[in-house]
C-alpha cells in the first residue's frame, strides 16, 4: 500500500505534466491576445497609436535617423532598437507585412512572459506556477500590451527572466556569480525601454541583498548599469539636451489628466470589462481587492515571497500615481499581481497539505474563479480600426513629394514611410508629443486644442507635404475649431470609407 502512492500521485509530479500545463499556458496567452487583435482591427489595423510611433521610429534608427537627436521620441531607445530587426524586414517585405511580423512577435512574448511567470512560481509548487501562468495569460493589462508593439511586454520579459535566472523565490544552490551578472544585464535593459523600469532593478536587487547578501545585490546592480549605460550612452552623447528634455523632463511634467482611482482599479484588476463604463465601487471589484490584499499578506509571511510582495506594492504604487492613464499602463502591473497571486496560492495549499484533498480543491477552484473572471475576454476586440492602406496607397500613387500625418501607423500600412524617408521628408514619429515636450510654451497646463503654439507646429508639419491624412486628432482630442476647418476646408484628392487624404493648402494672411 505504501509503494503504491507514489505512482498515483506521479502524475501531478511529473516534470512532464508540468511542462505540458506550461505549453497549454502558452498558447491560452497567445490565443487571447490573437483573437483580440484579429475580432479588432486586425494585424494591418491602425494600433493604438504608440505601436505606429515605434515602428517609425525604428524604420528612422535604420535609416540612420537617431531619436532625440533627429527626431522627437518621448520614450528611451530601447523598443526602437528592439524593432530595428522588424524594421529592416519591411525593406524585404514591405512595411505593412513587416508591422504585422513584429505585432504577432509581441503575442508570441505574451505567451513567453505567461510561462515565465509559471517558472517564476515553480518552487512555490507547480499548481500554483501554473496557476500564476494562467492569471497572467488571462489579465486585460497583459492582453492589451502584448496585442501590439508596445514598450511593456519586453520590459516584463527581462523583470522575469531576471527572477528566474536568479531563482529569488527558491534556493540558491547552483547559483554562482555568472547568474547575477546576466540577471543585472537583462534587468538593466528594463529602464532602457521604459523609465519605469529603474523601480524593478532597485526591487529585485533589494531582494537579492536581502535573500543572496549584500555581495550579490552589488554585483547584480553594476550589470544592470553597465548594460543600461552601454545602450544609452550613444544617444545621449549624439543629443544630450534633447534626450534629457524628451525622456526625463518631458514625463515628468505632464499634467494631471483628470480619471478616477477606480477607473485604474478597474483596469488594473479586468473588472472594467464586466461593468457598464461608468467608473464605480462594485462587489466585483471589492472582493477582487480583497483576494489580492489577502495574497500580499500571505506572501509577506513567507521570506521567500517578500520580493513578489514588493513588487506588487511598488508596481501598483506607480501606475496609481502616474499623472495620466492609458489602458497598457495596467500591463506594467500584470506579472506582480500574478506572481502574488500564485505565489500566496502555493503558500496555501503548503499550509493544508496535511488535509490530502484540500491542496487540489484550492488550486482547482483558484483557476476556475480566473477563466470566470476572463469570460469578458472571448468578446475582447483590440486594435483600434481595420485601415484600407493598400487603396489610399494607390490612389496617391502618382503624387509627388510627402504625405504627412498624425498618425505615423497609416504611412507604414500604406508603405510610403520609407518613400518619405527616401524623399527627404520631414520626419515626425509622434506629432501629439510636442505637446508634452516644448517646455517653453504652456502645454503642461493647456489642453492642445487652446495653444496656439501646437496648432501651428501641427499644420505647419502637415503643409510640409502634398498630402495629409488626419485620423488622429479632432476638436475632441486635440485641434481648436480654427484649425479642424482650415484642414476641412482643404481639397480632397482620396478617399476611402471615413478615411481621407487632404491637399494642404499654403496659409493666408
Amino acid at each position: 500500500m505504501t509503494a503504491a502512492t507514489p505512482d498515483r500521485r506521479e502524475p501531478i509530479r511529473s516534470p512532464a505534466w508540468f511542462a505540458a500545463a506550461v505549453a497549454a499556458v502558452f498558447a491560452v496567452a497567445v490565443a487571447v491576445r490573437l483573437g483580440s487583435l484579429l475580432r479588432g482591427g486586425g494585424l494591418y489595423g491602425l494600433g493604438n497609436y504608440d505601436d505606429g510611433v515605434h515602428f517609425a521610429a525604428a524604420v528612422g534608427l535604420i535609416n540612420g535617423l537617431l531619436p532625440y537627436r533627429d527626431f522627437l521620441l518621448l520614450h528611451p531607445p530601447g523598443v526602437v532598437l528592439a524593432l530595428a530587426p522588424f524594421a529592416w524586414l519591411s525593406w524585404a517585405i514591405g512595411e505593412p507585412d513587416a508591422m504585422a511580423v513584429a505585432r504577432l512577435s509581441w503575442i508570441l512574448l505574451g505567451g513567453v512572459n505567461a510561462a515565465l511567470c509559471a517558472l517564476v512560481i515553480r518552487p512555490i509548487g507547480r499548481l500554483a506556477a501554473v496557476f500564476a501562468g494562467l492569471v497572467y495569460a488571462l489579465m486585460l493589462g497583459a492582453v492589451y500590451v502584448e496585442h501590439t508593439t508596445l514598450l511593456e511586454p519586453p520590459a516584463t520579459t527581462l523583470l522575469l527572466l531576471a527572477l528566474v535566472i536568479t531563482r529569488l523565490l527558491g534556493s540558491d544552490s547552483g547559483i554562482t556569480t555568472r547568474h547575477y551578472v546576466i540577471a543585472g544585464l537583462l534587468l538593466g535593459l528594463s529602464p532602457v525601454l521604459k523609465i519605469w523600469g529603474v523601480l524593478a532593478v532597485l526591487v529585485v536587487v533589494g531582494g537579492i541583498v536581502g535573500r543572496r547578501g549584500l555581495r550579490s545585490g552589488l554585483m547584480t546592480l553594476a550589470a544592470a548599469v553597465g548594460s543600461c549605460a552601454a545602450v544609452c550612452l550613444p544617444f545621449f552623447l549624439a543629443a544630450p539636451d534633447q534626450m534629457w528634455r524628451m525622456v526625463v523632463v518631458a514625463q515628468l511634467g505632464r499634467r494631471r489628466a483628470p480619471g478616477s482611482l477606480v477607473r485604474r482599479l478597474d483596469d488594473i484588476t479586468g473588472i472594467s470589462r464586466w461593468s457598464t463604463g461608468v467608473p464605480q465601487w462594485t462587489a466585483l471589484l471589492v472582493v477582487v481587492l480583497a483576494l489580492l490584499l489577502v495574497a500580499f499578506v500571505i506572501c509577506l509571511i513567507r521570506a521567500e515571497l517578500r520580493l513578489v510582495a514588493a513588487l506588487l506594492v511598488s508596481h501598483l504604487a506607480i501606475v496609481l500615481s502616474t499623472p495620466m492613464w492609458f489602458l497598457h499602463y495596467a500591463g506594467l502591473s500584470a506579472a506582480p499581481i500574478a506572481l502574488t497571486l500564485g505565489g500566496a496560492l502555493g503558500a496555501v495549499m503548503t499550509w493544508t497539505r496535511s488535509i490530502r484533498w484540500l491542496p487540489g480543491v484550492l488550486a482547482t477552484a483558484a483557476i476556475l474563479a480566473t477563466l470566470l473572471l476572463a469570460y469578458p475576454l472571448t468578446i475582447l476586440s483590440l486594435g483600434n480600426k481595420a485601415f484600407p492602406g493598400k487603396t489610399l496607397a494607390a490612389a496617391i500613387a502618382d503624387e509627388p513629394g510627402c504625405v504627412t500625418t498624425d498618425m505615423p501607423i497609416t504611412l507604414i500600412q500604406m508603405d510610403l514611410l520609407q518613400r518619405d524617408i527616401d524623399r527627404g521628408c520631414r520626419f515626425v514619429v509622434d506629432l501629439g508629443g510636442y505637446s508634452y515636450y516644448e517646455v517653453d510654451s504652456d502645454y503642461h497646463e493647456d489642453s492642445r486644442r487652446k495653444n496656439k503654439d501646437w496648432q501651428q507646429i501641427a499644420l505647419a508639419y502637415y503643409r510640409s507635404g502634398n498630402a495629409a491624412i488626419v485620423v488622429r486628432f479632432d476638436t475632441d482630442s486635440g485641434f481648436s475649431k480654427k484649425t479642424a476647418r482650415t484642414i476641412a476646408n482643404w481639397p480632397v484628392i482620396a478617399a476611402s470609407g471615413q478615411y481621407q487624404i487632404h491637399r494642404p493648402e499654403p496659409a493666408t494672411n
